[in-house]
Formats: structure tokens, sequence, C-alpha cells
């Protein structure tokens, strides 16, 4: 038996629409919906082993692409930043400078930008 990698199941948020559609089901099944392999065998008419190996195939096929194009990595990258902005504007004090209450509405200007952006495609 193997363990469930549930990166896997970020990663095809991604990269799923890459996956024939075969192989994006069963992986839907599996990660997405918690089914077993034998219930998902079951429903696809297919055996045991060929939803495993349709899986392990998934799940190779979304690391390659993600270790090729690093989109997922990018995104907890922007929205990790986006976050540092918003702490670092919310660490302004209230009664600080114009100058400074300006950087910080900015700050959080960028952020929401960032989250906006990178939800839509994400």
């Amino acid at each position: 038996m193997f363990e469930k990698d549930m990166t896997v199941s970020f990663l095809l948020d991604f990269y799923g629409n890459t996956l024939s559609e075969h192989t994006r089901t069963m992986l839907s099944m599996y990660y997405g919906e918690d089914l077993s392999l034998a219930e998902i065998a079951e429903s696809e008419g297919i055996s045991r082993q060929g939803v495993r190996h349709a899986i392990k195939k998934g799940e190779e096929e979304l690391r390659f692409l993600e270790e090729q194009l690093g989109l997922a990595e990018q995104f907890c990258r922007l929205r990790d930043t986006a976050a540092r902005l918003t702490l670092l504007a919310d660490g302004i004090a209230p009664d600080a400078d114009a100058a400074s209450l300006a950087l910080a509405e900015e700050a959080r200007h960028c952020a929401a930008l960032i989250y906006a952006e990178n939800t839509e495609e994400g």
C-alpha cells in the first residue's frame, strides 16, 4: 500500500488540465473525493492495479511539470510575499506620519493585487 502525498492535490490545481481526462479523473477521485483504489476501480470498470498505475503516472507527470515550470512554488512565494506586505503595513501605527501611512496603504494595495491575480489563476 502507498501513502497519499497531498502535495499532489495542490499540483493538480495548477496542472490538472494538462493531464488526460482519464488520469485527471483518477487523481481527482483519489485526492479530491478521498476514494479508495477499490472504489475508483469499481466506478471506472478497471482493475485496482490499473487505477494505481494511472495515479502513479499522473503524480509523476504533475511533479515533472512543477520541476519544469515551478508555477506552484511561484504561487506560494507570491502568497507569502503578499502576507508579509500586509503584516508590515499592519505594523505601522495608526498615528504615524502621513508618508508612513501612505506607504502602509500602498503595501496593502500591492498585497491585494498579488492575492487577486494569483487566486484567479491558481
